[in-house]
This record gives structure tokens, C-alpha cells and sequence, in this order.
């Protein structure tokens, strides 16, 4: 699957349609929205990003979704906030995303995106990040940040291309691989740990899909917790992305 960049161009309708949906517009300058969208984030079809999201996501719960949509001018954010207020990760549904310019440059962080226990691994949420990648191509986005840890996403964003960013976060990940692994397989963690910070002593990249690709850190990672990115402008990190959405 390819994801080729569209034109769009965000209008009043798309604003109102949202509304309809039941999204509520939060801002430092509401009037500004129509604006905000067309300079800030050129081409991003918000609108048919949270149609994917509403179409697969809503049913997973009888309880009451919020929906809001938070753009601040001032710091050129936009937050997306799709959840149903519960704290019990067994229950919990939450779609949140916050996209954030710098320097001309687009960075999305994935801060949540959960569904109750019940509606996993049933294929509802690949439509949701394959509608997102597509919205990501056409603004042109640059980076994707994530939190890995909650529901064995240490494990999944390893998989999938995402790069460790704290350097004592992956200590604490090789420091609970020597609990459990024996002294052959904890051997070939630390070459690559010891490899990758040899090269680069103050490295922000650590390659997690080398660690991921080794069967035996599997149980280790899928109770890791670190912060991640994945550079979109990379072409090995995007093709990894785009595979894993694709499938």
C-alpha cells in the first residue's frame, strides 16, 4: 500500500461537520480555526481522520465519548481528544493526539490510543493509524513520538521502527533483560546496546527493532516502558511504519 500526499484544504464545512459529529472546539482564538488549518497544517483532512476514528472507535463502549478538538494559535498546537473518561485500562478508550509546529516542522505525539479489552485484536484500530499515516504524508509531518508501555506497546513500537530517545530508559530495559535472560542472550542485547552508544555517546536514536527482532527479548519488552520516535522523513523507519499499518 502506497500513501501518496493529497491536496485538501480545510473548510467551514469541515468545521461544521465536525461539530455535528459532536467534536467541541476549544481555542485561545475559536475564530481563527478555519485559518489555522489551512497555514498551519496544510492538506491535514482532520475531518476524515476522526470519520475513521468515530467509525471503528465508538461502538467499543456503551459509556459517553468526549470529543474535543484544542488548537492554541499562540503555540501553533492541535489536540485531538477522543476518550470516555475511564481510568480502568480494561475499559478505557482513548484517541488522543497532539500535533505541534516548530521551525516549520510537524511533529505528532501518540499520547493514547487504548480500546476496552472486549474490541482488541479484532482489526479496529489498523484503519485508524492507516488514515493517519496518509494524514501525516500529506501534511508532511516529520516526526511521530510515542510513550511505549501501556497494553504491551514496548513491545509493538519496538517492532515497528520506533527509535528510543532517553538513554536511561534503555539502561533500565537492559538491566531487566540480564534479570531474565540467560548470559548467551543477554550477550547479544548488550553488543547492540553497547554498539549503538559506542557510536553515538549521546545518541537519541536507540534502534529498538534490534532488540524487538530477538525472540527472547520479546517478554522483556512487552513490559518496557520508554519514550520513542519515528523520523518520517527516514525512508527504513517510514517503510517499517507504513508496513506495519499496510498489513
Amino acid at each position: 500500500m502506497e500513501f501518496i500526499p493529497e491536496i485538501y484544504q480545510f473548510t467551514n464545512s469541515d468545521a461544521e461537520e465536525l461539530k455535528f459529529l459532536g467534536y467541541q472546539l476549544i481555542s485561545d482564538n475559536i475564530d481563527s480555526f478555519i485559518r489555522f488549518m489551512q497555514t498551519k497544517f496544510r492538506n491535514f483532512n482532520l475531518l476524515a481522520l476522526l470519520k475513521v476514528v468515530d467509525k471503528q472507535f465508538s461502538d467499543t463502549t456503551d459509556k459517553y465519548i468526549i470529543r474535543e478538538i484544542r488548537f492554541e494559535e499562540s503555540s501553533n498546537k492541535l489536540r485531538i481528544n477522543y476518550h470516555n473518561g475511564c481510568d480502568d485500562e480494561d475499559n478505557a478508550l482513548a484517541f488522543v493526539r497532539e500535533f505541534s509546529v516548530k521551525a516549520n516542522a510537524i511533529k505528532v505525539n501518540h499520547i493514547y490510543c487504548v480500546i476496552p479489552k472486549s474490541s482488541r485484536n479484532k482489526g479496529l484500530i489498523k484503519p485508524v493509524f492507516r488514515e493517519s499515516l496518509q494524514q501525516y504524508v500529506n501534511c508532511n509531518a516529520k516526526v511521530i513520538s510515542v510513550h511505549a508501555g501501556l497494553s504491551g506497546g514496548g513491545y509493538t513500537w519496538a517492532r515497528h521502527g520506533f527509535c528510543a530517545t532517553i538513554r536511561s530508559e534503555v539502561d533500565f530495559i537492559l538491566q531487566e533483560a540480564k534479570k531474565l535472560l540467560s548470559n548467551h542472550e543477554f550477550g547479544v542485547v548488550e553488543k547492540i546496546y553497547n554498539t549503538y552508544y559506542y557510536k553515538n555517546p549521546k545518541g537519541k536514536a536507540f534502534p529498538m527493532d534490534l532488540w524487538a527482532a530477538l525472540d527472547f527479548m520479546k517478554p522483556v519488552l512487552m513490559g518496557s516502558d520508554w519514550h520513542g520516535e519515528l523520523n518520517l522523513k527516514n525512508k527504513e523507519q517510514f517503510r517499517n511504519f507504513k508496513d506495519y499499518v499496510s498489513r
